[in-house]
């Protein structure tokens, strides 16, 4: 940093000077995630079990400044209390002690994590909370019983307390707008059998849900303008809060099962349809490049094609150790040659994809060394736009 830029860069004041340290900290022990929330003086961050930590400062902050007077002091003080935040809590004992707290929450579907989960939508998985720990996969062991009975357990209870709370409220006649100010994991009710769709008489038409964030649900009418509007107030949402779930949409079955919403090609929402579901997907196999930390995980891209819709891409370098996610689009990089990108169906049409059965979302593994064929046969059917 420059001296012009030291002596015209704002001067921050003691309580921003306390979060800076306790970001570094947090950046310090691998937690990337993590955001200073000015207004409240805490930190949020992803703690990697499918929950996040808010680090209040402001009573840490007030012993900060009284207790601890030379620079190595406050070094570790801020040390013992990030690491304190973070100490995962104890686990209930027994399936009967947690039974009462049992509920369902969704995060980013995920594999490596010590968390209870299964799959529930399109990159999206249910966990188990228990109050707000969430259960570890050691749960069913431990407890002698099934995950199966946990997560029917977990549905009954939260089908038992899932009443629309006094703050929901709507935007017009047929826009329901849900806010979680108590944690109570409510965009997680769209799971419970026949809840969503006991929401079309409110909206007056079938109900079309939207989960930008864990800490808010949207349900409209299933009108095309009106949806259309909803996946532009959606991805705003998503782009801008600290816990983000889903810009995709969500709606009923003729079995009343909650499914994505996938409008025609007609559809004034299709462009926006196509464009959440292609940026969930990247969303979510980044998310698992950056917690798992292994190199030869691709990194996902979303682009735009001509025509301006979107599209998933990740680059394959030949002969590097390479796990691609599944995307559209595959740039493959051949030393000493331009990249050139071919269509993800093409790369199995070649027999050139392993798939990695341990990782979730899917990551496929690649041929090490592809023949002069195989190569030649992708080149000359490259996309050329």
């Amino acid at each position: 940093m420059g001296i012009l830029e030291r002596l015209t860069r704002p001067t921050r004041s003691p309580r921003e000077r306390f979060a800076d340290q306790v970001l570094a900290e947090l950046r310090r022990l691998g937690f990337t995630d993590a955001e200073f929330r000015p207004n409240q003086f805490a930190i949020v961050c992803e703690c990697g079990q499918d929950a996040y930590s808010t680090l209040f400062l402001s009573k840490a902050f007030t012993q900060y400044q009284r207790g601890h007077r030379s620079p190595s002091d406050r070094k570790q003080f801020v040390r013992e209390f990030v690491a304190h935040s973070l100490t995962p809590p104890a686990q209930p004992a027994t399936f009967a002690e947690a039974l009462p707290d049992l509920r369902l929450a969704l995060r980013h579907a995920a594999r490596g994590t010590r968390t209870l989960r299964r799959p529930a939508l399109p990159h999206l998985d249910e966990v188990v909370l228990a109050g707000e720990v969430p259960l570890d996969i050691d749960s069913p062991a431990r407890w002698g019983v099934s995950a199966e009975e946990i997560f029917a357990a977990a549905h009954h209870r939260t089908l038992a307390r899932a009443e629309l709370p006094a703050s929901a409220g709507f935007f017009g006649p047929s826009v329901l707008h849900v806010p979680d100010y108590g944690g109570e994991q409510l965009v997680s009710w769209v799971l419970l059998d026949g809840w969503l769709a006991e929401l079309d008489e409110q909206v007056g038409g079938r109900a079309v849900a939207f989960l930008p964030s864990t800490l808010m649900l949207l349900v409209c009418a299933d009108e095309p303008r009106l949806v259309e509007q909803l996946y532009e107030l959606a991805s705003d949402e998503y782009e801008r809060t600290p816990r983000p779930l889903s810009p995709m949409a969500y709606t009923t079955d003729d079995e009343g099962r909650v499914v994505p919403f996938r409008p025609d090609r007609g559809h004034p929402a299709y462009p926006a349809a196509a464009r959440a579901a292609s940026r969930l997907a990247v969303d979510v196999a980044e998310h698992q490049r950056r917690t798992l930390g292994d190199q030869r995980l691709a990194e996902a891209a979303l682009a735009a094609r001509p025509d301006g819709s979107a599209l998933t891409t990740a680059t394959w370098a030949v002969g590097t150790p390479t796990l691609l996610p599944a995307v559209d689009l595959v740039g493959v990089s051949v030393p000493g040659e331009r990249v050139f990108q071919v269509p993800w169906a093409l790369l199995a049409e070649a027999d050139l994809l392993i798939e990695e059965i341990d990782y979730r979302p899917a990551r496929f593994g690649v041929v090490p060394s592809p023949s002069p064929a195989s190569l030649g046969y992708l080149r000359e059917r490259a996309v050329r736009w």
